[in-house]
């Protein structure tokens, strides 16, 4: 699933019929101004000195594509959608989501998926730092029909399929005078002015998996499972990252951010195939992690849709694994001055 097809099909709408509702919540406020020391351009207001309360609902994915020539094997897991609430007040701010169970239909097509997900955001006016840790047991092919044909009302299953992916990315913004990282993703602030900046930073990556018989469910002819023999990967990768994030105001109220962050640097690859035989390899490593965001806001209500998604893959023997870790959330909120005398 690619960010733009999710952003572009599946999110538009919310902000905008959010944002017509809530244009009656009142206009920006002047106070807490960012603005050009030069010629006194205001580019973004502070509001952290509001409670931000927030609902919210966060799909995560934890993905891994297996590439020959013009066949890919997609194999994912049944993520549920989890239902969250959070805040952030000053510096300091915390979500907790509970994942909505799926139900026993979803369960027999897809399979079942046990997850575990934990994500760290520190961001200041400089300085950003993203980690997470993702821990997913479950996974089934989502397109069997390209291989064979497949008429049956369930999809092909790993229920002991396990990937467990840790990162962690640190990066500095160049032009933060005038681009507020936290308007696109904290919403604390609010960007005023359409600007962008560039950033650099260090990345580093850990992914883990393992099946019980190799990667290629049971339901495979054997010609098929034969020609692709690992069941068992660890990769470990770091290195330095490059980046530009741009925010669009669109009539004031409205906004849109999108970003690219490219990294490149070496990765330590530990293998082992369906036989038990291990080998260790040394690559290059490539990521790529692309954002998004687009959002309506006033002084005290605001709602919107973020996402992203971290690419990075390896080779093994003429085939190509792409691991994707990706994020939807909805969002909608309310900022609250604790200031004002009852």
């Amino acid at each position: 699933m690619l960010l733009s097809k999710v952003i572009l099909y599946r999110t538009i709408a919310l902000p905008l019929i959010f944002g017509i509702y809530a244009s009656t919540f009142g206009e920006i406020d002047q106070n807490k101004l960012q603005s050009d020391p030069d010629d006194s351009i205001i580019y973004y207001l502070d509001y952290s000195n509001l409670l931000a309360f927030r609902i919210y609902t966060n799909t995560k994915w934890n993905m891994l594509d297996i590439i020959k020539d013009d066949n890919t094997l997609n194999l994912r897991p049944n993520s549920p959608t989890a239902l969250g609430i959070g805040f952030n007040y000053k510096s300091y701010g915390l979500g907790i989501a509970i994942g909505i169970p799926k139900s026993a239909s979803s369960n027999e097509k897809y399979g079942k998926t046990n997850r575990f997900d934990l994500q760290v955001n520190v961001y200041g006016k400089k300085i950003g730092i993203d980690g997470f840790a993702q821990f997913y047991k479950g996974y089934y092919v989502a397109n069997p029909e390209d291989f064979m044909e497949w008429e049956n009302d369930y999809y092909p299953q790993l229920p002991d399929m396990k990937i467990y992916s840790i990162g962690l990315n640190a990066f500095y913004i160049f032009n933060s005078d005038k681009f507020s990282y936290k308007a696109a993703f904290v919403r604390n602030q609010v960007q005023l002015k359409s600007t962008g900046s560039f950033t650099a930073g260090l990345f580093g990556q850990l992914d883990v998996a393992e099946t019980g018989q190799g990667f290629i469910p049971q339901d495979f002819p054997d010609s098929i499972r034969s020609n692709f023999d690992l069941k068992a990967f660890k990769t470990l990768a770091a290195g330095v990252t490059v980046g530009y994030l741009y925010t669009w105001i669109i009539s004031k109220k409205f906004f849109l951010n999108i970003g690219a962050t490219p990294g490149f640097g070496l990765q330590a690859i530990n293998l082992e195939t369906i036989t038990g035989e291990k080998s260790t390899e040394y690559a290059p490593a490539g990521q790529l992690a692309a954002r998004g965001a687009l959002g309506f806001e006033t002084r005290y209500f605001y709602a919107g849709v973020t996402g992203t998604i971290i690419w990075r893959s390896f080779k093994y023997k003429g085939y190509e694994l792409d691991l994707a870790t990706e994020q939807l959330r909805f969002f909608i909120g309310k900022r609250f001055d604790l200031s004002k005398k009852r």
